[in-house]
């Protein structure tokens, strides 16, 4: 009861606040109350506090953007697998995140060019949320629901706009950065465990993570994109970027005595991909239709070896990406006559697959509004189609109330089943149900 009673006050209070605020000031934003529990033994799982600030202002013909997260988490998520890439601490954090912030610079030199410089997120792809074109920002993943968020990065991007709704878009990434990785009990859903050969007891690992030097112009990553609106009533674009997989792939191990104790040292790094892609978004009759296609070229092959005392051990080495592979979604979506709204999707390839880690998933997703738009009901439903006819399912069912204009409360659940090697059915024990309430101003 005091739970509750906490998380009412937590986000009532700032919300009337909040409501008196000038309506026609520069500064937007949010306010989120997330709060999650484990289905399998009741314990809270996530407990997080958002207040997002957005302000932008345009001069003539410059834009400027920035936007803050001030954050606070209720309980600790300790951690202690490659602590380089994860952001939480041994003690609940509160912090701020400096997200996006940028300048925008229109008719830059030339009428139809504009230029944008800053920490940013830059989006490609038509799909929806299931984008496998969409590869120039890393993920974060700090939130392992959230599978979708993108970290910004600083980035230099440059839009040209020719006759007949055709662009150009050119950008620079600079710098490498990794995506977030989630608190320990979800990595495994990220990133192959390394493999331990049979018969082996270790008692120790370490694990080493070599990232892609800073060093320009042969360490920067770099990608083109060309659209073209209303092609025979389609929306279309052809794209290439080359850079660096954000997520890290094991690529060795070897395990070794220290006395009585078998210690293995893994090593994992993050290969350079060159990622050429198309996409496409219409409609047919009253069915709308979507897809996209990316042919991911390794750099360098990429492949697992093991070995023991220095020695190779073939029966645990395998290869991973050493050939070009095909990533592809195919979606469409209809609203029915009585307001029932569906949309299904087949993917080949999650963003965490590589090589001949690719799975197909199936996404259906449904929602209707009742009572004037006041309640909205939901079912999405993915099922995983993983190596040797193994099948996972996640359901998300999850029911809206919004009592007030821009204000949410949520009441849902994050369900996981299937064969125990699937991804999804591995991490069944770890399903959550979760109240999450929000405002918009």
């Amino acid at each position: 009861m005091s739970c509750l009673l906490l998380f009412l006050l937590t986000f009532f209070i700032p919300l009337c606040i909040l409501r008196t605020a000038r309506a026609d000031s520069p500064v937007s934003g949010s306010i989120l109350v997330d709060t999650r529990t484990q289905t399998s033994n009741g314990d809270l799982s996530r407990e997080e506090y958002r207040l997002t600030l957005q302000a932008s202002k345009k001069i003539r013909s410059f834009y400027a953007y920035g936007e803050v997260w001030f954050r606070g988490f209720g309980i600790t998520q300790p951690t202690s697998y490659l602590p380089q890439l994860q952001q939480y601490s041994s003690n609940p954090p509160t912090y701020l995140d400096v997200r996006q912030i940028y300048v925008e610079f229109y008719s830059f030199l030339l009428d139809d060019l504009d230029v944008k410089i800053g920490k940013q997120i830059l989006t490609w792809g038509t799909a929806d949320e299931l984008n496998v074109t969409n590869n120039v920002n890393p993920y974060d993943l700090e939130d392992p629901f959230s599978f979708n968020n993108k970290l910004p990065v600083p980035l230099l991007v440059a839009e040209y706009y020719f006759p007949k709704d055709i662009s150009l878009t050119g950008v620079l990434e600079p710098l490498f950065v990794p995506s977030v990785l989630p608190s320990d009990k979800w990595i495994a859903a990220f990133i192959p465990s390394v493999p331990i050969p049979s018969g082996i007891h270790i008692s120790q690992i370490n694990i080493n993570v070599d990232t892609p030097r800073q060093s320009m112009p042969n360490d920067l990553s770099y990608g083109f994109r060309i659209a073209k609106k209303a092609l025979f009533n389609y929306d279309v674009s052809l794209s290439y970027y080359d850079g660096w997989y954000t997520l890290p792939e094991p690529v060795s191990a070897n395990a070794t005595l220290s006395g009585s104790n078998i210690i293995a040292t893994a090593n994992v790094k993050f290969p350079r991909l060159s990622i050429i892609g198309a996409d496409f978004a219409g409609s047919i009759g009253d069915h709308g239709i979507w897809g996209e296609v990316a042919l991911n070229i390794p750099h360098q092959p990429v492949r697992f070896e093991s070995t023991v005392m220095g020695i190779p051990y073939p029966a645990a080495s395998f290869n991973i990406a050493t050939s070009p592979f095909v990533k592809y979604v195919l979606g469409t979506d209809y609203t029915f006559n009585d307001g029932t709204y569906v949309n299904l999707q087949f993917l080949h390839g999650e963003f965490y697959e590589i090589g001949n880690q690719l799975q197909n998933y199936i996404a259906l997703m449904s929602n209707r509004s009742f009572l004037y738009g006041q309640l909205m009901a939901q079912i999405a439903v993915v099922v995983e189609v993983a190596p040797h006819n193994k099948t996972g399912y996640m359901f998300y069912p999850e029911l809206d109330w919004m009592p007030y204009d821009n204000v949410k409360i949520a009441v849902g659940s994050f369900l996981f089943a299937g064969d125990s090697t699937s991804d999804f059915g591995s991490v069944a024990s770890d399903s959550e149900v979760f109240l999450k309430a929000s405002y918009m101003f």
